[in-house]
């Protein structure tokens, strides 16, 4: 059975995707932030109805050594990183925050899996406020990359 790790397995995208992938048989775990734990009602609304199916794992994008303790322990065969910040509009407020924990977060994921799972695929969720106001659509990998937001920088870095 192969097992996945999602992160961003609360928002709409991660929620839809452990579904998926539990219908293909996969063992599916999840990153999710401690106080989702502590308040689960309110904070896993959407994944209400798979928790009995999943594996939680607290952990923050945040913390390397919090996504290395969960890598190491369960060594996923494939790990898709939804996770980050992604409120567009609050960049601009605190772009310094949604930089640090987007790129160091995809950093922190990628150095765990390097060293706990080498053999593990990994999916890096992208956004199409990298290409800002491209000039053609739809963008494809020759599109250039034009972010005009701190979220969209921190995805391009990413």
């Amino acid at each position: 059975m192969k097992k996945a790790l999602i992160t961003g397995i609360t928002g709409q995208d991660g929620s839809y995707l452990a579904e998926l992938l539990l219908d293909k048989g996969y063992l599916v775990h999840g990153i999710v932030r401690r106080v989702a734990l502590e308040d689960p009602f309110h904070r896993l609304w959407r994944i209400r109805q798979i928790l009995d199916k999943i594996q939680s794992h607290s952990a923050s994008l945040e913390s390397y050594a919090s996504i290395f303790n969960v890598v190491e322990k369960i060594a996923p065969d494939e790990c898709y990183h939804l996770g980050a910040q992604s409120f567009v509009s609050y960049s601009f407020e605190d772009e310094f925050s949604t930089i640090y924990s987007n790129i160091n977060g995809t950093h922190y994921v990628l150095s765990a899996l390097k060293q706990k799972a080498p053999h593990c695929r990994f999916y890096f969720a992208a956004s199409s406020e990298m290409f800002g106001k491209a000039k053609e659509a739809p963008q494809n990998e020759n599109t250039p990359f034009d972010p005009r937001s701190p979220y969209g920088i921190s995805k391009v870095a990413g």
